[in-house]
């Protein structure tokens, strides 16, 4: 595909004149650049095969180079729609534009005091038992009920991994969540993310046609499950007898035997 195979490239030596040899030396770098993206590829497409008990082959190396070209963007359009192709300022667009995205909407104090009166609350029996540090125990369900085969964060560790070491790793990690929690301060693991676009339809120059995907850590995902789990209980009594969707003990159907 292009690369160089072991021991190829001490066979050869440049020769000829300087420019000669500065071209064959710049030729090479190019060759251990392509060889060094092959590999990448062909570990990614190797990875889904052998879930599918296939074998890697050059046309599945070649659909992942192709599908992996479609994710690469070498131009972008700033604001006023002029097109540019230089690294350092498509990357400074991007952060502008994501920043500009995400960034809080201002609200109105007013409003926000409206739309909370009113609103039905826990008990007092409920608000105590939600306020207590959550235990290994909590965690250990949330880790169970994850789904695997999912993507990692940016420290590659992936449920079933948590799930493998758990009976090692559960009890320190416990301690250091409930601590954070406590302290109202997460770890800086589970305050990263890794964040990936996906093309959509469209011209592809424009981020808008880009859709962002927060790949976020395990143990951030662990953390947030076992809280939902908790919130869960509650949630009969402070949600609308009308919302039946992800309510536990109502059903989706109830609304459809209601129409």
């Amino acid at each position: 595909m292009g690369g160089l195979r072991d021991g190829e490239a001490s066979d050869r030596q440049p020769r000829g004149p300087v420019p000669l040899r500065a071209c064959w030396e710049k030729r090479e770098v190019l060759r251990a650049l392509e060889d060094h993206r092959v590999r990448g590829a062909f570990v990614q497409s190797c990875i889904c095969l052998l879930r599918e008990m296939d074998r890697g082959s050059r046309f599945f190396y070649a659909l992942e180079k192709t599908r992996g070209a479609k994710k690469q963007g070498t131009c972008l359009l700033a604001e006023d729609g002029a097109p540019f192709t230089d690294p350092v300022e498509m990357c400074g667009r991007a952060r502008d534009f994501y920043t500009s995205l995400f960034s809080p909407d201002l609200t109105n104090p007013g409003a926000c005091r409206v739309l909370w009166e009113e609103l039905p609350t826990v008990s007092m029996g409920d608000r105590d038992r939600l306020e207590l540090p959550l235990t290994l125990a909590e965690f250990s369900e949330a880790l169970c009920r994850m789904p695997t085969n999912k993507s990692p964060g940016m420290d590659g560790l992936t449920v079933e991994f948590y799930r493998a070491f758990w009976e090692i790793l559960g009890p320190d990690l416990a301690t250091v969540w409930a601590e954070s929690l406590q302290g109202r301060v997460l770890p800086l693991s589970c305050r990263r993310a890794v964040l990936a676009l996906l093309p959509k339809k469209g011209d592809l120059r424009d981020l808008q046609n880009w859709c962002p995907v927060s790949f976020l850590s395990t143990d951030y995902k662990i953390v947030a499950k076992a809280i939902s789990l908790r919130l869960g209980s509650v949630m009969v009594d402070v949600i609308h007898p009308d919302q039946t969707y992800t309510v536990p003990g109502r059903s989706i159907f109830d609304n459809l035997f209601l129409v």
